[in-house]
């Protein structure tokens, strides 16, 4: 990969410290937490990568719907 490429990487939970270790050193890769996830992120960089996990959260987010306390 390009290092001019930016790539995002979602897991679905706590980022796992296997992972944390095997990213730290690749300046092109940046790790989240779905919950951490925004549109900012993704448009910064060029390539998203989500584990199954994170898709399912999104899925079960998006069915959730918005409460009036929240707004």
């Amino acid at each position: 990969m390009n290092e001019s490429t930016k790539l995002l990487l979602v897991d679905g939970g706590p980022i796992e410290e296997n992972l944390k270790r095997a990213t730290q050193n690749l300046r092109y890769v940046n790790v989240l937490p779905s919950i951490g996830l925004n549109v900012y992120s993704i448009l910064l960089h060029d390539t998203l990568v989500m584990s199954r996990h994170a898709v399912n959260w999104m899925v079960e987010q998006m069915h959730t719907p918005i409460s009036q306390s929240m707004i």
